[in-house]
């Protein structure tokens, strides 16, 4: 009785798990940047940051090996992160975020199974598409600041020259990655080498391939779910 009630806990939190992915997703990217005049603004946005990533590993419906392999580098990302947090950790390299975008591709990789896995259009369904979305987009902002750190100068702007650190710019780098994703294009930040060009070009023509994939498989699954309904 004890296996079968966990077992029940465990597809309970699952059928949440994007949802609060969701959640915590809009408090990190919108809620999150308008507290840079609170006092410990950084460190509450690390806070965000972390329990997002956290929430995300709980959405992941993977293998056992994966799961254990995605946890530890989670484990090192948080690390990382807070070690920076605290000025206590500082290279050169963004080594934080070079865990955070390894972790964020296994992400990527596990929303996607499941997204063409599943046979029915459920409000989790559509919370796992959106999430998707959005961990390619923290992903490639991720790829930005690692590529900054490497080649400096990479990319340029108005609000990247007033950025003070590399961690100010990875904040600004986020942004441009999700304006990228989506397309938008506001020339505020732009790349300035070709590895740069290339991630850039390689987003946005992932991003429309996304939005159309992603669209299309809840359409199909959908015309299918009414299709076996009125026969």
């Amino acid at each position: 009785m004890t296996s079968i009630r966990i077992q029940k806990q465990r597809e309970h939190w699952f059928q949440q798990g994007f949802k609060n992915l969701l959640v915590w997703f809009f408090v990190y990217l919108v809620i999150g940047p308008f507290l840079e005049t609170v006092p410990y603004a950084e460190k509450i946005l690390d806070l965000f940051l972390t329990v997002l990533l956290v929430s995300a590993l709980a959405a992941m419906s993977e293998s056992r090996k994966l799961m254990t392999v995605a946890s530890g580098i989670l484990l090192a990302s948080v690390v990382l992160i807070w070690l920076r947090s605290s000025d206590v950790f500082a290279p050169k390299l963004d080594v934080s975020n070079m865990m955070l975008a390894a972790f964020l591709t296994l992400l990527a990789y596990s929303f996607s199974k499941y997204l063409f896995r599943i046979r029915e259009v459920t409000p989790n369904a559509v919370c796992a598409a959106l999430c998707l979305y959005l961990v390619v987009g923290m992903l490639w902002g991720a790829l930005y600041a690692v590529l900054e750190s490497i080649v400096p100068g990479s990319f340029s702007g108005s609000i990247l020259t007033d950025a003070g650190s590399l961690r100010d710019k990875a904040h600004h780098l986020q942004y441009f990655s999700y304006v990228t994703l989506s397309t938008l294009g506001y020339g505020d930040i732009t790349p300035q080498t070709r590895g740069a060009a290339a991630l850039c070009q390689t987003e946005a023509i992932l991003g429309q391939f996304l939005t159309v994939a992603l669209v299309a498989r809840l359409v199909g699954i959908q015309v299918a779910q009414e299709t076996t309904r009125s026969s």
